[in-house]
């Protein structure tokens, strides 16, 4: 004898569910070029991890660059935060980043040099917010190059 009815049904249900998600989920199979990422910064804030979290912007914002492999090898991302500065005037307070990168295939050999930089300006309150904004911007713009780069 055959499944029960509720069992088939269950059965369809989850297949129907499986070959739906497997057209809107993205493929893993085409790995981006970008085998690994370094990150360094002499910039420091009192009870503020600026490496890491200058290391999770970075990282996000890989995930949101559409890199294709166009015949490039595995290349490594060299990503350095250069200065992270506030200035403050009256009630207000700019912010101003500037990073730097490079990629390099794995045997040393450059591929590309970015740069970017950003300014971010609010109430003095909010000092450290402008900072992590002017710094996600600057990611932002720095790693936009990525695809020029790779062409």
């Amino acid at each position: 004898m055959g499944l029960p009815l509720r069992r088939q049904l269950q059965t369809a249900a989850l297949l129907l569910i499986g070959a739906a998600l497997s057209h809107t989920l993205p493929s893993h199979a085409k790995a981006p070029p970008i085998a690994s990422v370094e990150v360094t910064t002499k910039v420091s804030r009192k009870n503020v991890d600026v490496p890491g979290i200058f290391r999770s912007e970075v990282l996000r914002q890989l995930r949101h660059i559409d890199i294709e492999r166009s015949g490039q090898e595995d290349l490594v991302l060299s990503a350095s935060l250069l200065r992270l500065d506030t200035q403050r005037t009256g009630s207000r307070a700019q912010s101003s980043c500037l990073v730097s990168a490079t990629l390099q295939k794995k045997n040393g050999a450059l591929v590309a040099v970015l740069r970017g930089r950003a300014r971010a300006e609010d109430d003095i309150n909010a000092a450290s917010d402008n900072e992590m904004a002017a710094l996600r911007a600057a990611v932002r713009s720095t790693l936009r190059g990525i695809p020029q780069a790779l062409r």
